[in-house]
Formats: structure tokens, C-alpha cells, sequence
């Protein structure tokens, strides 16, 4: 599907459309904190201050754009100061156009980094530039008040003498003003330096505040950057002297360090809590809410993909940009964060669950491991991609059992598990005359959809709950270990064709989904669920991409409940969408044991010919009408014309040999499954040499291959993987 790029009707002219009148130093920047604290910066000003203007560069995003504001406002400035991301390409016509102008140009980096081919865009002394950008990299009001003192005072000849740049410190504790609860447990908030000098911190007092309301102690921290070991270091020390159970991070992009193919994690492997990445959305609520996307690309980016490399559990957005009216010097409006009153409850009940899941003694904590059903046949219960899924249930019992939870001791095997599970109802049609063990009652169920969202939507699509029930229950489907609960997940939707409901983007889950997860988070008060292999249906229910709202599917559905989800290794792609739609940790489990798939019958007889086609072209010629004749007749009994993609013209056998050859030693070679894999295990004997050679054979970041290492010893001139097997042979 093609996006047309021109549509009737879909110019705006507002890219363009930044009403404001001239002045003699106009301030260009990214950062909506820097326009917060130049408003404030304003206030403080001497009288008879030459005008500033202030705008946001992103709104300059066409050559239209950058040259109407340039033709109302920026051609009479006397001084243009250009605070700029991402390098001179990343705005780089309108830097070409600055330069036209006759105005002084300070053109600086929008961050710490002393960038000299940024500085070298200027028209002023190296040395005047970079001591204006010591004033905007310390940042805070006082600092931005002496910038524009000292701009003028160098380029407009103002009679005032400001100060030198202050130092702001790069870290600290945030007094965001409530009580010390000392016996509570602690939470950390981590969040940009920037928006407290900024004053933007309503969002995070408020989420302070909510953690505290539920009996936890806040201990936010402002930051840098974590990129500075420096700053790292910092946080982990005040971690330490105030212990917590868990940290929230706002702060985007990833601390990983590549030094190697397995990224260094100290920070986070120090401090040793869950970490949770909170979203901070540069989208209007308005954009947000009625959109599917969730957030925009920038946002994606900097605060979703880049912290999953870290391992961080992806949240939701609670708060969203909002504006002030114009103001009345900087002719701009002012961009802050307004929190979203029920995703920051939201947020403070997701910690408080990882907080009650870490604190109570391992011996009372509930858990539930979810076995995926599609098709809902029994022969499908458990069907986790790669992965022997009852084996593993039993072998995540097994750890569970060891480490002290209240549960018997472990079935013997995965089948018994399945016999067990099977002799009750289930998905399946033909179980429902069977007893079932656990149920809800439906007057409380119905009472709990009552208070939900989309309660008009789920009971025009499927009906009041009254007609699953049976004598006032709605039948659950698994059975509870003591504190354990081995559960079959219900039905996406329709019965008649089920392999239509797995990824449908607007089918509401039936009454028996939605009463299930009731039943776990508020009967069997689950503290987490494991969701075991990929996958089920609960990340692919309808609602929003990422940064979900209370009308998502997958949060009405699982709401708060920590989740953990093993995932085959080779498919991160689906993996994602668990990690952003229900805030799933992720736990990658190995393929299946992989080995070469061989010949067999007359595809090994083939291969048996053409080596002996080969030895009589050198040593018995006399043979080859006679091995010809058996290769012609083997190809077309098992009809490989269309395989070998051979015609009329291409039918003699020396032309046949090189493509035959190679398409049986790509078949031989190909890799195939040895079996499944069992979370926990490591493969034995000749699955596991085999895996590791198919492993081996690939090359990695920063090393060969395998064959290619061998092939470099041996003083070969080419690539074994980059030929076709015909060109080994």
C-alpha cells in the first residue's frame, strides 16, 4: 500500500504562518526548556532591554517555511543566536539562509558537546561563541538572563556588565515537597536536569505525590544525560544511600555500552530493581487521544526503542505538550508538560504492583503461567513457537518449587501436564460437558465491566455475559497448584474460524478473555503472570500501538499485573509488540536445536551420481552416457525441472551438472529444526555441536564467520558465504 504525497486539499499554510514582528536579537532553539526559561529569564531584564524574539526551529521545517519567517522577521534582527541539534545538515537551508543576512550569527550547539563545525558557522570571534554557549550548557534562569546581557552588551553595545557564567550543578535530589515516609519503600525518578531549572516539574510532583498516596517514597533525581559516567556513577551512589524497589526513567535514549556484542549494563545491573521507562509525550493529549499510533516518531524513538536495548519495562505517556497563550515579549508560545491525572494513577498503580510483587515473602506471591490455545482444539494447547511449552511449564515449576514458593512439587513430565489440563473444560468445543475448577461469578464480573470503557462496544459485539454463565458462573479455565495457577488463555473471539481473530486490530475480546484476566488480578489476586512462548493473543487485542490509553484492550485486560513473557530469540519483531502493549519483560529463550537437513532417498541417489558423474569425466569417460541417462530419468520422475528451472534449452547434462550440484548442497546444508527447545536446558550430545556449528557459521559484528575464519587460515581469496555451493564443490 502506497500513501498518495499529494492529495486535494492537504496544504496548509501554517508551517509558514509564525506571526511575529522584528526585533534586534531573535533566538532560535529545539529545546522547549529553553523557551521556558527564557520567559522567566525575560522577567528579570533591566529596563529599556533591547526586543528578543524566540522561536522553535522545528516549525521551520520547509524552505516556505524558513523563508517567510526569514522575509517578517529575521531580516531586520541584529543579532540571530541558532541553537541547533543534530549538526548543520539537520537544518541545513536554513543555515545557508542565515548566512545571506547581514545580522551577527552565533550558531552553537543545542547540547554539551563543544562542536567546532557548528561554531565555525558564526560570524563572531570563536572565543565569544563559545562563552555563550558556557552560559546556555549550565543552564537555569540567572545563566540565560546573563546570556542575553551579554549578547547585547557584544553586539548592540548595551551599557550593562553582566555576569560570568554560573555552574549549575549536573545532578541532585529534587525537593518536590512532600513528607518522609521512612518505613515506606523507596522509588526512584529519574528525569532531565533541564525541566527543573525550567520550573516543568508539574508532572513530576504529581507523580510523587500519587506514589506517596499508595504508601511509597518518591526519591526523584534530576540528570544530565546518563551517557556520562560521571552521572552514572552519581546515581547509583544516591540509590544506594536511599534504597529503592524499583526506578522510574524519563530520560531517553540508552546507556548501553557496545563495547562488545553484549552491551554493558552497570548502572542498571548495580542498582539491581526493575527500571521503567515513563513516557513523556511531545504530542497534544488531543493528537494522542485520538490517534492509534500513540506517538510520534520522535517520540518512538528517543523514549521507546532506544531504552529497550536497555532492558527497561516500557510504561505508558503521563503527560502530554501544552501551550500558554502568546507571550507578550517572546511573541511565542510556551511548551510544557501537563500531566494526565488518570495515566499518572495509572503509573503510580504499575509501580505499586512491581513494588508489591518485589516486597511480599516469596511464599505468599500468586502466580500465573498463561498457555497459549489457537486453533482451540486441545491439540494446540500450549503451542509456543520453537518451544516444547508443557516441558518448559513444568521446568518454570520446577524453579519455582526450588526457589520457595507455595506449590507441590512438580508434575513428572509436560505430558502429564497436558492429560491433567485436558480432562476439564477447555477452549476446545467438544470439552464443554466437562467439569471445570476455577470460575468468577458473574455478578461481579458484570459489575467490573460496568466501570469499564468500552463496556458498549464488548456488549454490542458479544451480548450480556448472562449467556456464558452457568448458574451464575462464568468457567475458568485452567487449575490452580496452591499459590500457582497453570491457565489456558480463552478465545480471541469466533469460534468458526479462529486463524482470523489472532491479530484482528478491531475485534473487542469475548466475555470469557476479559473475565479470565478478572478473575486472575482480582480473585486469584495474581502478583505476576508468565505468559510462556510466543505467543498469545493479549498484545495483539485492540487499541493503540504504544503509550496505551484506559480504553486499550490489552490494559483493560491485563491493567496492571507485572508480566513476563519468555520469547524465541529469533523474532524480536513480535516480541515488541508485548513490550509495548503490556508492559511484558521479555525473556529470550534459545531456537530449537538446529542441524543441517541432509539427503535422503532419491535426492541422496542424485547426489550419489552426480560425484561419480564427476570421477568418470576424468577417470571413466565410458560411464557417462550411462550415469547421464539415470540423472535425466531420476529428475524427471520427481518432476525437479521447475526446481532446477531447466527448458527445452538447457537440457544436456553437462549444463544440468553445476545446477543440480548446487541445488542439492544448498538443500543438504539448509538449516532445520532438531527438535524443541525446553526453557532452561541446554542442548546435549550431537544437538548441541550441531546448533553451535550453525550458530558458528554466520559471522557476528566483530568476528568471521566460521567457514570464513577457515577459510582465511587456508589462504583462500574469497568468501565461502558470498559463493554458490556449485563453486565449492
Amino acid at each position: 500500500m502506497h500513501r498518495i504525497p499529494t492529495q486535494p486539499g492537504g496544504w496548509s499554510p501554517s508551517p509558514g504562518d509564525i506571526q511575529q514582528t522584528p526585533a534586534p536579537i531573535v533566538l532560535l532553539t529545539a529545546a522547549a526548556t529553553d523557551i521556558q526559561t527564557l520567559a522567566q529569564a525575560v522577567a528579570h531584564l533591566p529596563p529599556h532591554f533591547p526586543a528578543l524574539r524566540v522561536c522553535n526551529w522545528l516549525n521551520l521545517s520547509t524552505p516556505y517555511a524558513i523563508d517567510t519567517y526569514i522575509d517578517q522577521t529575521l531580516s531586520q534582527a541584529q543579532i540571530i543566536v541558532l541553537r541547533l541539534l543534530g549538526g548543520v545538515d539537520y537544518w541545513a537551508y536554513g543555515v545557508e539562509r542565515l548566512r545571506e543576512l547581514n545580522a551577527q550569527r552565533w550558531i552553537l550547539p543545542g547540547d554539551d558537546q563543544e562542536d567546532l563545525s557548528l561554531f565555525e558557522q558564526s560570524n563572531v570571534p570563536l572565543q565569544a561563541v563559545q562563552y555563550l554557549h558556557k552560559y546556555l550548557r549550565y543552564g537555569g534562569v540567572d545563566n540565560y538572563r546573563h546570556a542575553l546581557e551579554f549578547i547585547a552588551a557584544y553586539g548592540l553595545g548595551w551599557p550593562g556588565t553582566p555576569a560570568p557564567p554560573q555552574a549549575v550543578p549536573e545532578w541532585g535530589q529534587y525537593a518536590w515537597g512532600g513528607q518522609s515516609l521512612a518505613t515506606a519503600p523507596g522509588v526512584g525518578i529519574l528525569f532531565y536536569r533541564a525541566h527543573c531549572l525550567a520550573g516543568n516539574t508539574a508532572v513530576i510532583d504529581q507523580l510523587c505525590q500519587q506514589l506517596q498516596a499508595r504508601n511509597l517514597q518518591p526519591f526523584p533525581y534530576y540528570i544530565h544525560t546518563l551517557t556520562n559516567p560521571q552521572t552514572r556513577s552519581a546515581v547509583q551512589n544516591f540509590y544506594q544511600e536511599h534504597p529503592i524497589e524499583l526506578l522510574g526513567v524519563t530520560t531517553g535514549f540508552s546507556v548501553a555500552q557496545w563495547r562488545s556484542e553484549i552491551p554493558e549494563l552497570a548502572l542498571w545491573q548495580n542498582l539491581d530493581v526493575p527500571v521503567c521507562q515513563i513516557i513523556f509525550s511531545t504530542d497534544a493529549r488531543e493528537t494522542w487521544s485520538t490517534g492509534m499510533r500513540g506517538l510520534s516518531p520522535k517520540d518512538l524513538g528517543m523514549q521507546v526503542a532506544l531504552p529497550e536495548v536497555d532492558g527497561r519495562i516500557i510504561t505508558r505517556a503521563i503527560s502530554f505538550k501544552a501551550s500558554t497563550p502568546i507571550h507578550p515579549d517572546l511573541e511565542t508560545p510556551i511548551d510544557h508538560y501537563q500531566p494526565d491525572a488518570e495515566r499518572v494513577d495509572f503509573m503510580a498503580d504499575l509501580v505499586h504492583a512491581w513494588v508489591r510483587l518485589r516486597t511480599t515473602p516469596i511464599a505468599e506471591r500468586k502466580i500465573a503461567i498463561i498457555l497459549a490455545n489457537y486453533p482451540t482444539d486441545n491439540g494446540r494447547i500450549a503451542n509456543g513457537v520453537g518451544l516444547d511449552t508443557p516441558a518448559s511449564c513444568v521446568q518454570v515449576w520446577q524453579a519455582l518449587f526450588q526457589a520457595g514458593y507455595r506449590v507441590p512439587p512438580p508434575l513428572e513430565n509436560g505430558d502429564e501436564l497436558i492429560q491433567i489440563l485436558t480432562r476439564f473444560r477447555t477452549n476446545d468445543p467438544e470439552s464443554q460437558s466437562r467439569a471445570f475448577c476455577e470460575s468468577v461469578s458473574l455478578q461481579k464480573y458484570h459489575q467490573w465491566l460496568k466501570t469499564v470503557p468500552q463496556y458498549e462496544a464488548i456488549v454490542n459485539r458479544w451480548g450480556l455475559p448472562d449467556r456464558i454463565a452457568e448458574q451464575g458462573l462464568i468457567p475458568i479455565y485452567g487449575q490452580c497448584w496452591g499459590n500457582l495457577l497453570i491457565g489456558i488463555q480463552p478465545s480471541r473471539g469466533y469460534d468458526h474460524d479462529p486463524s482470523l481473530n489472532y491479530h484482528s486490530p478491531d475485534l473487542e475480546p469475548t466475555h470469557h478473555y476479559l473475565a479470565f484476566y478478572y478473575w486472575l488480578r482480582y480473585e486469584f489476586q495474581a502478583h505476576a503472570v508468565i505468559h510462556l512462548g510466543k505467543h498469545g493473543t493479549l498484545e495483539w487485542l485492540p487499541g493503540k500501538s504504544v503509550a496505551l490509553s484506559c480504553d486499550c484492550y490489552p490494559e483493560i485486560a491485563l491493567g496492571t499485573l507485572p508480566n513476563f513473557y519468555p520469547f524465541i530469540v529469533n523474532d524480536p519483531g513480535e516480541g515488541t509488540q508485548a513490550k509495548r502493549r503490556a508492559q511484558a519483560v521479555i525473556i529470550d529463550h534459545l531456537t530449537p536445536p538446529l542441524t543441517r537437513a541432509e539427503l535422503y532417498g532419491s535426492l541422496l541417489e542424485l547426489e550419489t551420481l552426480v560425484d561419480e558423474y564427476y570421477q568418470a569425466q576424468a577417470l571413466d569417460p565410458e560411464r557417462l552416457p550411462w550415469i547421464s541417462q539415470r540423472l535425466q530419468r531420476l529428475i524427471h520422475t520427481h518432476h525437479l525441472e521447475p526446481e532446477l528451472k531447466l527448458n527445452h534449452k538447457s537440457g544436456e547434462i553437462p549444463e544440468i551438472i553445476p545446477v543440480l550440484d548446487t541445488y542439492l548442497c544448498e538443500l543438504k546444508e539448509s538449516q532445520i529444526r532438531g527438535g524443541l527447545h525446553i526453557l532452561g536446558t541446554c542442548p546435549e550430545g550431537e544437538l548441541l555441536r550441531d546448533l553451535l556449528i550453525a550458530i558458528s557459521r554466520y559471522p557476528g559484528a566483530n568476528r568471521l564467520g566460521l567457514t570464513q575464519a577457515i577459510a582465511q587460515d587456508w589462504g583462500w581469496d574469497f568468501d565461502p558465504l558470498d559463493l554458490s555451493a556449485s563453486e565449492t564443490s
